[in-house]
């Protein structure tokens, strides 16, 4: 199957082409800037084939030619991101090649184009970036923030043409540079933590609570009670009790302000109390405020906020905004497995600026919960699996 070369005055333009003439399930392999032409126009040439195995092929053998001129001597990355070589954490081992910039077909590159109205600027200095930028975007990162994220990895990258690998460890180093991450449990042995989980209806709090006390007790040996203020959901507290009675934790209700400090008492002794509030639509404020009567008191709670991955990014913005109003400390993000576009994630976390402690992604208790890690949240929203 033949590979072809097509060399034109713009990116946009050499892409047209090769849909006209290989179709658009075309897939591109490389993007790169020519000398200048005899009348001094810039001149890009892209690569592109039709079946993807053979692109894989190309790309391959391509990049392996590549001299990495970043790494002299293949010297260990200062950035901890180096292809082929792995760190292990809870999600498992992570690789620049388990994050490059894949391949993308026309049709995809043309949806990434149409939503950006047109080709951004720095992909004129640096056209090898395009599957990079299309990558973000396709990964559910506004095209706003992608655009972002490009300049800044590239705003002091060497005007020459850059190899893949290169590029691929500046992005994951901005990237990772946007997330921040605090774990709500680390204090000392002793000292009693109250932990509510708030957030809308039917973004998994309860479920992430029983996983969360799974691990506490069962994997961390800590003492952990648990408390449900759920009194709006039918079936909401049974289930609670349920997860809570299989490991052997005691578990109350509280319907009030009152009970909740009664419920708190009782569990004095416990090192980690994790509270279980009633999903609140962010748009009903008389519920929100009633939220804020049982969270601000002399308890000294600490809220948490739970987000579906799944969520619309517009939405996603109003439910942080409104429920910010009780101060939350840190964000959890829910459903990763029920979405390939996690990117949203991305959006948020850069435009709250607030710390991410865990990420669930399953049903299974407790097994589908990750202790938030830059390398957990980058393999998992960048790999495009759910």
């Amino acid at each position: 199957m033949a590979i072809r070369r097509y060399k034109a005055r713009s990116i946009q333009e050499a892409i047209s082409r090769i849909k006209e003439d290989i179709g658009p399930d075309a897939m591109i392999l490389s993007t790169r800037r020519l000398p200048k032409s005899a009348d001094h126009r810039n001149l890009f040439e892209v690569t592109a084939a039709l079946e993807k195995p053979a692109a894989v092929e190309f790309r391959d053998r391509l990049e392996a030619q590549e001299p990495s001129v970043s790494n002299p001597g293949n010297r260990e990355p200062e950035d901890g991101f180096r292809a082929g070589r792995g760190e292990s954490d809870r999600c498992g081992t992570l690789r620049v090649d388990d994050l490059n910039a894949g391949l993308f077909s026309i049709k995809d590159m043309l949806l990434v184009i149409d939503q950006g109205g047109g080709l951004p600027e720095f992909l004129q200095r640096f056209p090898e970036s395009l599957n990079w930028y299309a990558k973000l975007v396709t990964a559910g990162v506004s095209e706003r923030q992608a655009r972002k994220i490009m300049i800044r990895s590239l705003e002091k990258a060497p005007a020459r043409p850059l190899p893949m690998e290169e590029i691929t460890k500046r992005v994951l180093r901005t990237v990772s540079g946007m997330i921040r991450i605090s774990d709500p449990f680390s204090s000392p042995n002793g000292s009693s933590r109250l932990s509510a989980f708030i957030g809308p209806t039917g973004v998994g709090k309860t479920t992430t609570i029983a996983k969360l006390a799974a691990v506490l007790s069962l994997q961390q040996k800590k003492s952990v009670g648990v408390i449900s203020v759920d009194s709006y959901r039918i079936g909401g507290v049974d289930q609670l009790r349920t997860y809570a009675g299989i490991m052997g934790l005691p578990c109350l209700s509280a319907f009030s302000p009152r009970d909740l400090q009664t419920a708190v008492e009782k569990m004095r002794d416990k090192e980690i109390v994790l509270i279980d509030t009633a999903g609140r639509s962010h748009l009903d404020r008389d519920r929100m405020m009633d939220l804020c009567r049982f969270m601000q008191g002399s308890l000294q709670i600490s809220c948490h906020l739970v987000m579906s991955a799944a969520t619309d990014r517009t939405d996603m913005r109003e439910v942080a905004d409104h429920f910010s109003m009780l101060k939350p400390q840190t964000c959890v993000f829910t459903k990763l497995d029920e979405t390939r576009r996690k990117g949203a994630m991305i959006d948020q976390l850069a435009l709250m600026k607030m710390p991410i402690s865990y990420i669930t992604n399953g049903q299974r208790v407790p097994e589908d919960i990750v202790s938030a890690s830059r390398r957990s949240v980058l393999k998992l929203v960048l790999s495009g699996r759910p």
